[in-house]
């Protein structure tokens, strides 16, 4: 006869089996004993792409709502290639927005999107489920650290809204592009900082196949992909594209590492 708690634990180790998967098939933590994980912070810390889609769209909302006559999606459409013309961190994008639909950048109109823009983004400023209490789990046993690539100051000024500034024993934010992933430049300088010689010793888990992947790969490190909502197509991925394991939820680091979620972490 099953108990309660049989069920659950049967439950519960089925939905390890089915989401952490073990792509490249090594078997890492029965043979290792890790001393560190790496985290990017875009879209594995936190929802970055909802946050800059929905505050794009909403700024697009002010200016409808300021007078100016555009159809959202089509001016969403028109937002999202002035950013990647002049990047994320150009300070005018409104600007050229409006000269594109041949409307003055009146001031008052820029200041209606900023704060639309501003006023989004720090409301969704928030870890993912589960980010808190497993970097709380994981601290006891390693340390933990930060390798991004981005502008300094914001990625710092995402950590502090996000309320992580001091979970980390070190941030490595590649803000020069010759060193940015999948470089290994950062990934280096944060195993130099926390004392690791040995690569393979040290876990990263990041979102992005071309950067976060291949670079930890590239490094020697443990390979781990973010993929909540099943968006890769593993079995496209070839050579130091494959990482060594595929997650849906950040909780299931301690799973790899082999630390027990049940305990108390305070």
């Amino acid at each position: 006869m099953l108990f309660l708690g049989d069920i659950f634990f049967i439950c519960s180790l089925q939905y390890v089996i089915v989401s952490i998967l073990n792509v490249r098939g090594v078997i890492l933590s029965n043979k290792i004993n890790f001393k560190a994980v790496l985290f990017d912070i875009d879209d594995t810390l936190f929802n970055s792409s909802l946050m800059s889609t929905t505050a794009r769209r909403n700024a697009i909302r002010a200016f409808r709502e300021a007078g100016i006559e555009i159809d959202e999606d089509k001016g969403y459409a028109i937002l999202k290639k002035i950013v990647k013309k002049y990047g994320s961190n150009y300070g005018e994008h409104f600007n050229r927005f409006l000269e594109e639909l041949e409307q003055k950048p009146h001031p008052k109109l820029i200041a209606a999107a900023v704060v639309a823009y501003h006023s989004t983004k720090l409301s969704l400023l928030r870890p993912f489920p589960d980010v808190v209490l497993t970097l709380l789990l994981l601290m006891k046993e390693m340390k933990i650290g930060i390798v991004s690539d981005g502008i300094q100051e914001k990625q710092w000024e995402k950590l502090n809204y996000l309320g992580l500034q001091h979970f980390f024993e070190t941030v490595i934010i590649n803000e020069n592009e010759t060193n940015q992933k999948p470089g290994t430049y950062g990934f280096q300088k944060a195993l130099n900082e926390l004392g690791i010689e040995n690569s393979a010793e040290v876990i990263y888990v990041g979102n992005s196949i071309n950067r976060d992947v291949v670079g930890a790969n590239r490094m020697g490190l443990v390979s781990v992909l973010f993929d909540p909502n099943n968006k890769i197509d593993l079995d496209k991925l070839a050579g130091e594209e494959k990482p060594d394991y595929v997650i849906k939820r950040i909780n299931e680091i301690t799973k790899i590492v082999g630390i027990k979620q049940n305990k108390n972490p305070l």
